[in-house]
């Protein structure tokens, strides 16, 4: 087709081009005519390949056979029509060109931007002699820096992080569907005061940011973008090479964040959650991260005498701040115990097919190990500081903890993975429970409040 033919038809037909294209633009509908290139299905088979529920399949045949991308030839049983295969080979010969380009563009990059860092040198490796390792848990701040803090020489662990930070009392969550983002996406003074709480655990920190994502658009750096992370590497190298520290950096993986314990060339030897799910620790290039909302890093700068007293009450008044959301939330996130409100309605009223499983997965097992977190801090911060407040402190370990048995049944509904049913009866169970969470943060809140009023300073 000539060039002066196919802008005629585009400039005629627009929105009918656009809706063609939209029929198959979604990773199920094309997973859906993939099947079919195959061979003939019927639905159950389909339902089986794509772990929908009845539904969400039934909705994308529905926008497939509309544009006639598939015909059903007899009750529950699917084939590719011609329009729909001339469409999956137009799609996979320009993907195949496309990518082929990019790697390209992306090799060229890669050696414009390393180049400084090898050129007339020995590829190098460094490994901090200390045993460092990221500690297992699902808030990953917690990990990396619990693992980092032992590294140093601070006998501490996910508990001590998550609750001097204030970080593991926190619910936060997205309004109208619930997002992966949640237990990250806080406000940059929000998490100041975390990292401040984290500093009383005995090592200063210097923070480094970029204040965007890395990558902003699509899966590749830009130039500029790869110069920032540059830079961050030779800084990190410079850290490891002369102080043999760690240094905690967010997007290294999924993203979270993880623990950098060395270099060899130029990538990260790292130490992440990847190892407690049994995924090799593979080194990854410098320009290879994945860090949404900005880059950042940690660089831990000088060991500082704390009053124990003074930070324990400090930590407490922290904690009682962020379990009741009295700290910065992003005007697209409910904090505290209304987040479990929102939660539980977004449950039982958004479509199955607007549901996301990952971040119902995700969110729960975080918002699981939070109470746990929570109860045994306080459990602890108790027995070190026995009088009046104690009670209230126990008291309020124990709502929590009684939470976390509510939430570990949450996470039996919708155990951690990417994809998974959404089924209304599961869903509602699922609400019903938060619903039971909800008063005994509340209560476990008004504990530490009292046990705030209580404290006494020697």
């Amino acid at each position: 087709m000539s060039n002066r033919r196919s802008q005629s038809i585009l400039l005629n037909s627009a929105k009918e081009v656009a809706e063609l294209l939209g029929s198959a633009a979604h990773p199920v509908r094309i997973q859906i005519l993939n099947m079919l290139l195959k061979g003939n299905h019927d639905f159950s088979q389909m339902m089986h390949e794509t772990e929908l529920s009845k539904t969400a399949l039934a909705n994308h045949l529905h926008r497939l056979r509309d544009k006639n991308l598939i015909q059903r030839i007899a009750r529950g049983e699917y084939r590719l029509t011609v329009d729909g295969k001339e469409l999956l080979n137009a799609a996979t010969t320009i993907f195949k060109s496309s990518v082929r380009r990019e790697n390209e563009r992306i090799e060229l990059l890669r050696r414009r931007y390393t180049k400084g860092l090898t050129e007339g040198k020995t590829l190098s490796k460094k490994t901090i002699s200390k045993k460092i390792e990221y500690l297992p848990c699902w808030l990953s701040y917690t990990g990396a820096m619990a693992g980092s803090l032992r590294a140093l020489g601070i006998n501490c662990d996910t508990v001590d992080v998550g609750g001097r930070s204030g970080y593991a009392f926190l619910i936060n969550v997205s309004k109208g569907v619930t997002c992966p983002s949640g237990p990250t996406a806080l406000p940059a003074e929000t998490w100041k005061q975390i990292h401040k709480g984290t500093e009383t655990l005995g090592w200063s920190m210097e923070y480094w940011g970029y204040p965007s994502s890395y990558p902003a658009k699509e899966n590749h750096p830009t130039p500029k973008e790869i110069e920032v992370a540059k830079n961050l590497f030779t800084k990190i190298k410079q850290e490891i090479d002369e102080k043999e520290r760690p240094v905690v950096l967010w997007g290294l993986v999924v993203p979270e964040y993880g623990i950098v314990k060395g270099y060899e060339g130029n990538s990260y030897i790292t130490s992440t959650f990847r190892r407690l799910i049994n995924q090799p620790e593979d080194p990854i290039p410098f320009h290879d991260l994945k860090a949404p909302g900005c880059l950042e890093a940690f660089f831990f700068r000088d060991k500082n005498e704390q009053d124990p007293t003074k930070t324990d009450k400090e930590a407490l008044e922290r904690a009682t701040n962020f379990a009741s959301a009295n700290v910065s939330i992003l005007s697209n996130y409910v904090g505290g115990p209304a987040a479990l409100d929102e939660w539980a309605n977004v449950l039982e009223n958004l479509p199955e097919e607007k549901q996301n499983y990952h971040g119902n997965s995700y969110v729960g097992a975080c918002v699981c190990e939070g109470r746990s977190m929570s109860a045994e801090f306080l459990t602890r911060l108790s027995g070190k500081h026995p009088g009046k407040q104690s009670e209230h402190l126990l008291k309020a370990a124990e709502c929590f903890e009684k939470g976390a048995k509510g939430m570990k049944e949450f996470t039996r509904i919708f155990p951690f993975k990417h994809e998974g049913e959404m089924k209304l009866e599961h869903r509602k169970k699922a609400a019903e429970i938060l619903r039971k969470v909800k008063p005994l943060e509340q209560e476990a809140i008004q504990h530490m409040k009292r046990a705030v009023e209580e404290w006494k300073m020697p």
